[in-house]
């Protein structure tokens, strides 16, 4: 198996799994972890687009 790295786009921490989503007026894609994806969603209920996961470790 492949292990990469991606960097959480608010907190720039480093993580196994990574949430690509969009929110806010014209944004673009980002990878998210978990924690911040927990409040990123409940501020921008009517713009937050889930757009699938990233993991680490690739077959």
């Amino acid at each position: 198996m492949r292990r990469r790295t991606k960097t959480c786009a608010e907190c720039d921490r480093p993580g196994d799994v990574l949430y690509r989503c969009r929110y806010g007026a014209g944004s673009d894609w980002v990878f998210v972890c978990g924690a911040c994806l927990k409040t990123i969603k409940p501020m921008h209920p009517d713009s937050y687009q889930y757009g699938g996961t990233w993991k680490s470790r690739k077959r």
